[in-house]
């Protein structure tokens, strides 16, 4: 069995399912600005991740966006494949808590 990433507090579980949707449509967002070479949109939106992701108090999802934000900003842009892949399985492990 494999170990889980994220511990939902009570508090906010009602309210992931809405957060796992609108993270979906922002990685989307990321992978097309990536796709058209637009670091800074990237980095933009590895910032909002970051953000989101502490109000729910997801800390490795928040760590995650400060490394999309940095490596964007670097001009990484091979470097970010890999990140987003990553936030892809942490939004899949998300939804899979949302019951």
């Amino acid at each position: 069995m494999q170990k889980k990433i994220f511990t939902i507090d009570e508090s906010v579980r009602s309210l992931i399912p809405h957060f796992v949707i609108h993270q979906y449509a922002e990685l989307e967002l990321m992978e097309k600005n990536l796709e058209n070479g637009n670091m800074e949109e990237v980095s933009r939106l590895g910032h909002s991740l970051k953000g989101a992701a502490a109000n729910f108090n997801l800390e490795p999802l928040r760590k995650l966006g400060v490394a999309i934000q940095d490596v964007a900003k670097m001009g990484m842009n091979d470097a970010l494949a890999p990140l987003l892949a990553r936030y892809r399985l942490y939004l899949e492990e998300l939804k899979s808590m949302e019951s």
